[in-house]
C-alpha cells in the first residue's frame, strides 16, 4: 500500500485525527524531529496513536499533546501530578512541567522503528524505558557519547 507523504498544519492534523480517536480507530504517523532520538528518527519511523484515559497514564508512556503555544508534540511522561504530567524527549534534557491532562490528544500504542513494528508492552522496550528514565539527570552526558560514537562507528 503506497503512503502519501503530506505536511500539515497542527489544525488540518486535528481535524482529521479527532474524529477517527472518536470512532476508537488508530491512526499512524511519521516521527517529525529529533526530539525522540535515540529511539526514533525524523521521516524514518512511525507511531501508531490511540486514544486513551488521560487520568490513567503512567511514567514512561507518550502522549500526542498540545502545547499552549498550540505545537502538537509527542514527549515521554517522565513524571505523574495530580494536576498534569512532566515531558521530556528522549532527545532531550530539560523538562517541561505542569502539562495540563485535558493537554493530552491520544498516546502511543506502538511503533515502528526501521520497518519493525514493537509494542509499547514489549518488555525489552519497558526496560528501555526504566533504564532512559533513569538516566534522565545525565542524559546530557548520555546523549552526546550517543552521537559521538555514531559519528565514529557509523
Amino acid at each position: 500500500m503506497e503512503r502519501s507523504k503530506a505536511r500539515l498544519t497542527s489544525e488540518q492534523f486535528m481535524s482529521m485525527l479527532l474524529p477517527l480517536l472518536e470512532e476508537k480507530r488508530d491512526v499512524e504517523i511519521t516521527v517529525a524531529g529529533n526530539s525522540m532520538f535515540p529511539l526514533w528518527k525524523h521521516g524514518r519511523d512511525r507511531v501508531t496513536l490511540t486514544c486513551c484515559d488521560k487520568d490513567t497514564l503512567r511514567k514512561g508512556d507518550i502522549p500526542l499533546y498540545r502545547r499552549h503555544t498550540g505545537q502538537l508534540v509527542l514527549h515521554r511522561i517522565v513524571r505523574v501530578s495530580k494536576c498534569g504530567y512532566d515531558m521530556c524527549g528522549d532527545g532531550q534534557d530539560r523538562v517541561e512541567r505542569h502539562v495540563p491532562k485535558d493537554n493530552v490528544i491520544a498516546v502511543v500504542k506502538s511503533f515502528t522503528r526501521k520497518n519493525k513494528t514493537y509494542s509499547c508492552e514489549y518488555v525489552p522496550y519497558r526496560v528501555f524505558v526504566a533504564l532512559w528514565l533513569t538516566l534522565l539527570p545525565f542524559r546530557s552526558f548520555a546523549l552526546r557519547s550517543i552521537r559521538v560514537w555514531r559519528r565514529w562507528i557509523l
